[in-house]
């Protein structure tokens, strides 16, 4: 049985393991050599075969009559209404998601799920956007644990859903640790500002790394809000839009199926060229006058191809949004006068040239500058969210994650002194708690008496422990746990994990539990909002 790292990805997921040797190894999908990104792409034939990966790919490019999906994770968090702009038939993000991960984890019909080939999952932790961690009323995080747990019946398996940035750190710590210890040397101890640029989002955290494999979460942030017009997909999609209409004369429709095919054309370039890209960009960036060089073509792909100047007109919207993000830590460091000790830049787009320079830039820093982490190569940069995540799951590092939002409720009870009606106003989460202070319920000190066999509650809440307490009722009165004319109770809550928060209904005598998770709700206080240090904006 195995403890398992997914890095579930909006273009790309990798699934990683530890090898013999104790050290953790990405997943070749299908084995023995097939490749170790897995493209989150699935296709739907006829006769109800499913592929995934570089499978469905092809399948989709061979013939456009299949049905197929992609970017289907960062469609998770929409609602449901939206489900039919991208999805046909029954299908939704939600059922595409499941199947993806049922035919990749587990499914006993295909040799190249990770189960035929490994046996049994013991632990599971799936990396997730920050955003997914940071919005306690985003619905992604929510979804994805209950299909992994309820139709994919991995309840016991899933240990957590981790931020991937957080996840990267933990790899850092660990890798950290391991040299020192090689090198009977002290480790990096300090401040690491890890970037996380990849398909759908650009993420963010600042962590406190210990000597011994601790991980703390100082800050995080990110612009995972924007969905998939933030970091690699939508480059992507501009850079195909720009060759084909400069050929074309007329840009392509999103439905069109065109445009994912030469996306995913684009992509394959895009990665098999890296380094040849790299280095003409270095010179061509160094450049005091470039305009000799601007209408350079700098890719070509399918008969198509875009230049140096093409290429930075389509990064620009990325750019601006790593300015915003970055700025924000910038603030948040002079606020706690603190500063970045190291700085380390993962995922498969933050290998881009660009996005490093735009990072740089951001942070007013050199590319020469120490604080740059340059022992890592670009294999295990790209890896380290996976990594991070199986490190996790083996137990060999824990992140220390704090909840930053102050919970509680208001209630109507029976004074058991007066026997009259009064309304209660009961905190129940500190903002600001260690995740393992709230594995257990928080419950309020003092028992309660009930008016009926069924309560009704005020859900509130303070975002990032400041400002006002946003307030909404539960939607249905909740039926309590055990019901008798003497029972006393005792509310609460708890977070798992994965910083999905659960309000905790107990009987005191008998110890009945109802339990009520409070995602859906929470996403119903703020619909079609984000939070932004601290202020809800649209």
């Amino acid at each position: 049985m195995s403890n398992i790292g997914l890095d579930f990805g909006t273009t790309n997921s990798i699934i990683s393991y530890l090898n013999s040797n104790g050290e953790p190894e990405a997943y070749s999908c299908p084995p023995p050599d097939g490749s170790k990104y897995i493209p989150s792409f699935i296709a739907y034939h006829d006769d109800n075969y499913i592929e995934i990966g570089n499978a469905a790919c092809n399948a989709g490019t061979q013939d456009p009559q299949v049905e197929t999906y992609c970017h289907f994770k960062m469609r998770l968090p929409l609602d449901s209404s939206e489900f039919s702009q991208y999805f046909s038939c029954d299908r939704t993000p939600i059922s595409v998601t499941t199947d993806y991960l049922q035919e990749l984890l587990i499914s006993v019909d295909n040799s190249y799920s990770f189960r035929s080939q490994k046996g049994e999952i013991k632990t599971l932790v799936v990396s997730v956007p920050e955003i997914w961690q940071r919005d306690i009323y985003n619905l992604g995080r929510e979804r994805l644990q209950t299909l992994i747990k309820q139709e994919l019946g991995l309840e016991k398996q899933l240990l957590q859903l981790v931020s991937e940035p957080v996840a990267a750190a933990a790899y850092y710590a660990w890798m950290n640790q391991r040299s020192a210890d090689q090198q009977n040397s002290q480790p990096f101890q300090g401040n690491l500002l890890v970037c996380d640029m990849g398909g759908g989002t650009f993420d963010v955290s600042l962590c406190r790394i210990y000597g011994d494999h601790k991980v703390e979460v100082l800050y995080f942030d990110g612009q995972g809000d924007k969905g998939l017009e933030s970091a690699g997909v939508a480059f992507d999609r501009r850079i195909v839009q720009q060759a084909y209409s400069k050929k074309q004369g007329q840009f392509l429709k999103e439905s069109d199926s065109k445009l994912m095919s030469l996306m995913g054309d684009f992509e394959r370039v895009k990665i098999n060229t890296h380094d040849r890209v790299t280095k003409l960009f270095i010179n061509y960036l160094n450049l005091e006058d470039k305009q000799d060089k601007i209408a350079n073509e700098v890719y070509k792909f399918s008969g198509y191809s875009v230049t140096f100047g093409e290429v930075e007109e389509a990064f620009q919207p990325i750019k601006q949004g790593i300015e915003t993000i970055l700025n924000r830590v910038q603030s948040y460091l002079k606020q706690q006068d603190i500063k970045i000790d190291k700085l380390f830049m993962v995922g498969g787009f933050c290998q881009f040239i660009l996005v490093q320079r735009a990072i740089m830039d951001a942070l007013k820093i050199d590319k020469n500058d120490p604080r740059i982490d340059r022992s890592f190569n670009i294999t295990n940069s790209a890896y380290a969210i996976s990594y991070g995540a199986c490190l996790i799951a083996n137990g060999l590092v824990n992140p220390i994650e704090k909840y930053v939002h102050t919970v509680g409720v208001i209630l109507e009870t029976i004074n058991t002194q007066t026997h009259e009606l009064e309304k209660l106003d009961i905190s129940l989460i500190k903002g600001g708690s260690n995740l393992e202070d709230l594995a257990q319920p928080n419950f309020y000190s003092q028992p309660l008496t009930p008016i009926d066999h069924k309560i009704s509650i005020t859900l509130w809440l303070q975002l990032l422990s400041k400002g006002k307490k946003h307030q909404h009722p539960l939607p249905d009165m909740i039926e309590l746990p055990y019901c008798s004319p003497d029972a006393k109770y005792r509310i609460g809550m708890k977070v798992d994990r994965s910083q999905i928060a659960y309000l905790v209904l107990e009987e005191l005598g008998s110890g009945n539990r109802l339990e009520y998770p409070l995602g859906n709700v929470v996403s119903e206080m703020f619909p079609g909002h984000v939070l932004i240090d601290g202020i809800i904006s649209e």
